[in-house]
């Protein structure tokens, strides 16, 4: 019992994307909505053009490009025309990649699914609870869309009436995004456009690690006995993925490591996957809890009576 509830790790390092030197090797994506007023009355918009409620974006791991369409819907049918006018475009550097990332979203099923298996797409759906550790350019991305969109909003919304407010944003996108694409980034040292003209192209790790990794990092053997640390309501199924107090922290089931992988080059922290009984994502050390003895387990009779047997008060 103690096992279960011991407290995580404070520090978790994870795997980077620096492993990806090829362009158009994998991609990501994403829909966010975006709002609008039907009652306004800017003289910003066409009237006679269409409502757009949502935006695709799209990215290259490895040379940070960006690109997005507009979407009335976020019906699987009209995403996939959006992909279609991204990656047949010959003025575009996007091509039809090897890996594309994404959600579960019914948006990027069906049609999608369709167009990404005639190209020989493989298609990654990331679950909710592990974005954080999938999806962080595709985050970074539209957070910044977003910013830079509303702020523009929100700047002419000071010379509009009280209460007027502009959803208008199809206007300053493109130019908004073009110059994400002409900026430099941290990691690659030269601006997406600059990038997408070489062949590889060689990033610097986007996570800073505070131990031995790689080769020089120490191993459990495979068959090894482990429990793994548990996502928020991961165990109760919480679609909400809530942490109650008292939920386990790490697994009660036990499990063992059917596979490792090491990363070399650039070195990476080794990854862990468990047997079939078990998820079927990677694992880093600190994610793992070595069992070494075979644990005390409760005595067979609660599975026969499971009430609680206390004394009548006097």
């Amino acid at each position: 019992m103690y096992q279960i509830f011991r407290s995580s790790p404070k520090h978790i390092p994870y795997a980077s994307y620096s492993k990806i030197t090829k362009p158009n090797t994998v991609h990501q994506c994403d829909l966010i909505k975006i709002p609008y007023d039907e009652n306004m009355d800017t003289n910003l918009l066409d009237n006679d053009g269409p409502i757009y409620y949502y935006v695709l974006l799209v990215i290259d791991c490895a040379t940070r490009y960006k690109d997005f369409v507009f979407l009335t819907s976020k019906s699987s049918e009209e995403v996939a025309e959006a992909f279609k006018s991204i990656y047949d475009n010959p003025d575009k550097p996007l091509n039809w990649p090897r890996k594309l990332q994404c959600n579960k979203g019914t948006e990027f099923m069906g049609y999608v699914t369709l167009l990404m298996n005639e190209h020989g797409v493989e298609i990654r759906r990331i679950i909710a609870r592990f974005r954080h550790t999938s999806f962080a350019m595709i985050d970074r991305y539209a957070g910044l869309f977003e910013y830079r969109v509303f702020k523009n909003q929100y700047s002419i919304e000071f010379l509009l009436p009280t209460g007027k407010c502009c959803r208008e944003c199809e206007q300053f996108a493109r130019k908004i995004v073009d110059n994400m694409n002409d900026s430099p980034t941290r990691l690659i040292g030269m601006s997406p456009n600059d990038a997408t003209k070489l062949e590889q192209i060689y990033s610097k790790p986007s996570v800073k690690y505070n131990r031995p990794i790689g080769v020089d990092e120490p191993q459990l053997p495979k068959s090894t006995t482990i429990r793994f640390l548990l996502a928020p309501g991961e165990w109760e199924n919480d679609p909400f993925e809530r942490r109650r107090i008292t939920d386990p922290i790490w697994s009660p089931s036990l499990h063992k490591i059917r596979k490792i992988v090491v990363g070399k080059n650039p070195p990476m922290p080794i990854l862990y996957y468990l047997d079939e009984s078990g998820p079927q994502r990677p694992f880093v050390r600190e994610q793992l809890m070595h069992i070494k003895e075979e644990p005390m387990l409760p005595p067979r009779w609660v599975l026969g009576d499971n009430r609680m047997r206390t004394k009548r008060s006097l």
